[in-house]
């Protein structure tokens, strides 16, 4: 009789997919091939089949089908089966069970199946019951010879004797199931790639040491055939149809980045293909892939009060609502958590992979807010607020040498957090956060300088938002709100500045000249400033600008409602200046008015939102598909060809699927789509949804 062995994949994968499901029947079946020499069946894998279709019906026979084409594409054969009962108490192998592996064993004589035992499933027990055929019957009956399997001595044995053990701290600390998709998963979401299920082996959070040893070389986790959308310059998007992209995994280089991307066509292309066995998920006309949006600035605690007492002016919301909500949040640590850990849920809904935080003054609960995006895979740039005056007395720091002694300690506490993993997963990094020249003294603003000069660090704050914030500056420094910051050596070119409405002609000159960033906020500056951003002088300046929500001055935490009002305000400003030249006062230091429009385009918008607010926030890396840069996407879709419908705000009357995607169904998508048409989004190469 031969001996089967189970390696510690195959194992893990069985465990995930009845773990997922657990009051679900599951099916899938076993990859491996039969030893010569030991006369041992080799079960190296498993492709988990269904969790609804569990009959024998024409979605069993498809999934089988492409099942038995990859195991050939890498030179095994299917060896077994595997199922899980719906009821924990049913081991008997069902009816459709004993037909597929009987089936099997014609094609592979020493077929075997395993039916999982519920009962045991968390006791550290391999929990699988062997099922071989009874001699010369059809029929098929459990493994009953000594020793009994999976014990020393037996002919059916796990490679490694720590599988189920090792399986059970995955699921309970890591939640490594949930990372895991059969061949229905994939059928609801096309992204989940079922037959190898890589995505289930990288986890660069928490984890237990018991668990930390299970992360395995995993070469080309993800490969994608289809239409990519990115916009590498202002004024231009670049559609490409039809081409391959791969991100390259392994042992020695997990970084995530893009290896490979080229019209699938190419000879490049067709020479992956065929050397790496890779099996691409393939993109559907109606869909495309797209970079992530940056939030250039968005107040965390904040997020506690989205969309409440916006009709105040800014000093008296800030009182009533803004500061109120941070100190909420300070006095109350497991709030902090639940409000930090919907925001990030809400981000990655929305499609934004990297953020800039303004937090609050206490340390530890900026420490929570930057474990809980670090959790759930944003790259965010969180700061410790500092500010030692304010008009509401229980919400200050008690001094300057206070607050930049808290500064400090949060840098370093924020570096620490992250030092466990390897450099390109420390998606958390501190940033120096003066909140604005009103509650700031100048020696604060001044240590700060000097703090993030030594550190290297980057800088947050708000610029000239507002003309009462503007005239209290004047007032009570003599100078305006740029060269508060630039006497503290606050502008620099890891610097971003929120709002900067009141901006003239020569600060914008300086901003571009020292490579400071804004961060553009339409939305909260319809409500809280006099004037709307001056965004064409600024670009024209070589401002690096990109697009932030200002939660909670702004209600919105999707950075497409930011595109389309920073759209809808430079339109009107370009309106008012026809109407009267005079009317906007940004020129007024200058001799050189402008001669092009004011408004800014969809197609502007975009990239602002993209690769604009990427370029602002240092990251090179990002916001483009290229080679060398990091997989941070987001997966769109607009239209289901099998129901000939759109997706959810998208109403098409014909078929728009004739040339593929084009601008004018972009534009379509970039007016009125929404959360419902994102399907999936990577961060580092790494799948957050």
């Amino acid at each position: 009789m031969v001996s089967y062995i189970l390696s510690h994949q195959a194992y893990l994968k069985i465990f995930f997919h009845a773990a997922k499901h657990p009051h679900l029947r599951v099916n899938g079946v076993l990859l491996g091939k039969l030893d010569p020499a030991s006369q041992n069946v080799l079960i190296e894998d498993v492709i988990p089949l269904l969790h609804h279709w569990t009959s024998l019906s024409a979605m069993m026979s498809i999934g089988l089908n492409l099942a038995q084409g990859y195991a050939e594409s890498v030179n095994l054969a299917l060896v077994g089966y595997y199922q899980a009962s719906d009821r924990v108490d049913d081991t008997a192998l069902a009816p459709v069970g004993e037909k597929v592996v009987s089936e099997l064993r014609e094609q592979f004589k020493e077929a075997i199946a395993f039916v999982i035992d519920g009962d045991k499933l968390g006791s550290g027990e391999p929990a699988l019951i062997p099922y071989l055929p009874w001699a010369s019957t059809s029929s098929w009956r459990p493994y009953n010879l000594n020793p009994p399997a999976f014990s020393i001595g037996s002919s059916i044995s796990l490679a490694n004797p720590a599988s189920p053990s090792q399986a059970i701290a995955l699921v309970r600390d890591a939640q490594r199931h949930y990372k895991f998709g059969d061949f229905d998963d994939h059928l609801e979401d096309v992204t989940i790639d079922w037959l190898r299920n890589q995505a289930y082996k990288r986890n660069y959070r928490k984890v237990p040491e018991s668990a930390s040893t299970l992360i395995m070389t995993i070469t080309h986790a993800a490969a994608f055939n289809g239409t990519f959308i990115h916009s590498p310059r202002l004024g231009v998007v670049d559609i490409l149809r039809d081409y391959l992209l791969a991100i390259n995994h392994t042992v020695v280089d997990d970084r995530g980045l893009i290896s490979h991307f080229s019209p699938a066509n190419s000879c490049t292309s067709l020479q992956l293909l065929q050397e790496s066995n890779i099996f691409p998920t393939i993109i559907p006309d109606g869909s495309f892939v797209l970079p992530t949006f940056c939030d250039l600035h968005l107040h965390a605690p904040q997020f506690l009060y989205q969309g409440t007492g916006l009709h105040l002016p800014l000093m008296q919301w800030l009182d009533e609502y803004g500061y109120r909500s941070e100190e909420r949040i300070d006095a109350d640590p497991l709030l902090a958590r639940k409000v930090y850990k919907r925001l990030a849920q809400r981000l990655i809904e929305a499609g934004t992979g990297a953020v800039l935080l303004f937090g609050t003054i206490k340390k530890e609960t900026n420490i929570i807010l930057a474990e809980e995006m670090q959790n759930a895979g944003i790259r965010a740039f969180v700061g410790k607020l500092s500010m030692d005056i304010s008009s509401r007395p229980s919400y200050v720091e008690s001094s300057s040498e206070d607050s930049l002694a808290s500064a400090q300690k949060f840098v370093a506490e924020c570096r620490n957090l992250v030092s466990q993993f390897p450099p390109h997963r420390r998606l958390v990094e501190p940033v120096i956060t003066p909140r604005f020249i009103p509650t700031c003294s100048n020696d604060l603003l001044s240590g700060l300088g000097a703090l993030s000069e030594k550190e290297s660090l980057r800088i947050q704050s708000h610029l000239a938002e507002a003309h009462e914030a503007v005239e209290w500056v004047k007032q009570e420094r003599g100078i305006e709100d740029f060269d508060a910051f630039e006497s503290s050596k606050l502008h620099t070119n890891r610097t971003i500045q929120a709002h900067c409405t009141f901006l003239n002609q020569t600060a914008l000159s300086g901003l571009a000249k020292r490579g400071t960033a804004v961060a553009h906020c339409p939305l909260s500056n319809s409500y809280f400033s006099e004037r709307q951003f001056p965004l064409r002088e600024a670009l024209s300046e070589g401002v690096k600008i990109g697009l932030g929500s200002d939660i909670a001055g702004g209600y919105s935490v999707d950075i497409m409602d930011s595109m389309r009002k920073a759209v809808i305000t430079s339109r009107l400003r370009e309106g008012a200046r026809k109407l009267d030249p005079n009317s906007l006062l940004i020129n007024d230091t200058s001799d050189k008015p402008m001669q092009t429009s004011l408004a800014i385009d969809w197609v502007e918008a975009l990239h602002l939102a993209t690769r604009g607010g990427a370029h602002a926030l240092g990251l090179p890396q990002t916001g483009v598909f290229e080679v060398g840069a990091a997989f941070d996407a987001q997966y769109i879709k607009l239209y289901d060809d099998t129901t000939g419908a759109g997706v959810g705000a998208l109403d098409f009357f014909d078929s728009p699927l004739g040339s593929g995607i084009t601008l004018q169904i972009l534009e379509k998508w970039w007016c009125i789509g929404d959360v419902r048409n994102r399907t999936g989004v990577w961060i580092q190469g790494e799948k957050l949804t």
